[in-house]
């Protein structure tokens, strides 16, 4: 008797993108909402405590391959020395990046909030992240404006239309308020907000050393879409740590 193994064929893209979501670190215990290219319709919801704040602002640091991007907060907006920043200026200081290369590793300020993706509902609360200059404030002024007013208010809010585009190094963003008010799809979900503060349950601070150790693995980059120019914060050293300029005597720690 001739014994015949069975076997599946292999599905090397579907392959492909398990990889991908398994071997990026991330600086959420939770996924996090971004716009997608094209429409997207949203719902921002009210502020998770009393202080009132709709957005919380977090500066991360993006490296990796665009398959394989890695984001850590910036440990500088903690007062903590930050690993990311003070390598970029070891590597500027000894000529391995210029000024605008090393851009693409500055600390980047996103703006998150709790929301529902009305295309994708079943999803439920998210945590959304939203470019500041190009959506946040855009969303900021038509809440200040009396024709429009609180767009996360549970009855008399209303819902947002995103459109992202992507024809060059950046993409644009479109935000188009609903003409009319309207209440909240259901009201339950103003019993399931993230609470955007805790950096116990949400958020993952990575330490110095776990920075180090993440640059050593992932740092072959090329600038992310979310990266925008005029959110960038240019990094510098605390005045208490050395920073040789010598190209050949200094230690990138690498």
């Amino acid at each position: 008797m001739i014994y015949e193994p069975n076997y599946y064929s292999p599905n090397f893209d579907l392959t492909e993108k398990e990889v991908a979501q398994r071997t990026a670190p991330s600086y959420c215990k939770v996924p996090i909402w971004t716009p997608k290219e094209g429409q997207n319709l949203i719902r921002i919801l009210p502020p998770w405590n009393e202080k009132g704040l709709v957005f919380k602002v977090l500066a991360l640091h993006w490296f990796g391959s665009k398959n394989n991007r890695v984001a850590t907060l910036c440990l500088r907006q903690f007062q903590k020395r930050c690993y990311i920043c003070e390598i970029i200026q070891k590597l500027l200081a000894a000529e391995v990046l210029t000024k605008e290369t090393a851009r693409v590793y500055y600390a980047v300020k996103r703006a998150f909030c709790n929301g529902l993706d009305l295309k994708e509902l079943d999803k439920g609360v998210q945590i959304m992240s939203l470019p500041i200059k190009k959506v946040v404030q855009s969303l900021i002024n038509y809440a200040k404006d009396p024709e429009y007013g609180d767009f996360t208010h549970p009855e008399n809010g209303y819902d947002i239309k995103i459109e992202k585009e992507t024809t060059g190094l950046y993409p644009d963003y479109n935000v188009i308020p609903a003409r009319k008010s309207s209440p909240l799809p259901d009201k339950r979900y103003l019993k399931e907000l993230y609470n955007l503060d805790d950096f116990e349950n949400i958020w993952i601070v990575h330490s110095y050393d776990e920075q180090k150790e993440l640059w050593n693995i992932y740092a072959d980059v090329i600038r992310t879409e979310e990266e925008e120019s005029d959110e960038i914060e240019e990094p510098k050293l605390p005045e208490d740590i050395p920073l040789e300029v010598g190209k050949k005597e200094i230690d990138l720690g690498v």
